[in-house]
């Protein structure tokens, strides 16, 4: 059975930027993961899941680093879920970074998306 687990909407603040001044006052995201994973069966053991709160401490504890771009923390989040969810037979990892503070004043966007995905 193919077997999703998801975190939604996960609120961080994050120190990304290419000047001093956007790192320290921190880009306000939010975080939307998706891992998939083929499984003969959880049998009520978390060792045969995805523990989603591990997904909340990979992104907070992430979230402490500095990047330059979104999609360096975006690929970093997905190296490391490659590494700690190898106990299941992982299909996809997936995380859409939306950043909704817009850097043009006269802009009529909501914000912007970063989604990065990987195959297994």
């Amino acid at each position: 059975m193919l077997i999703l687990v998801s975190v939604q909407k996960f609120h961080l603040f994050l120190p990304v930027g290419w000047y001093v001044d956007e790192i320290r006052t921190k880009t306000e995201v939010y975080v939307d993961v998706e891992i998939q994973y083929e499984s003969k069966g959880v049998h009520d053991d978390l060792d045969n899941t995805i523990d989603y709160s591990e997904i909340h401490r990979m992104l907070k504890s992430l979230s402490e680093k500095s990047f330059k771009l979104l999609e360096s923390f975006g690929e970093a989040f997905l190296s490391q879920s490659k590494l700690k969810f190898a106990h299941v037979n992982l299909k996809y990892i997936k995380i859409s970074i939306q950043k909704p503070q817009i850097l043009e004043m006269a802009s009529d966007c909501d914000g912007q998306i970063i989604e990065m995905k990987m195959e297994f």
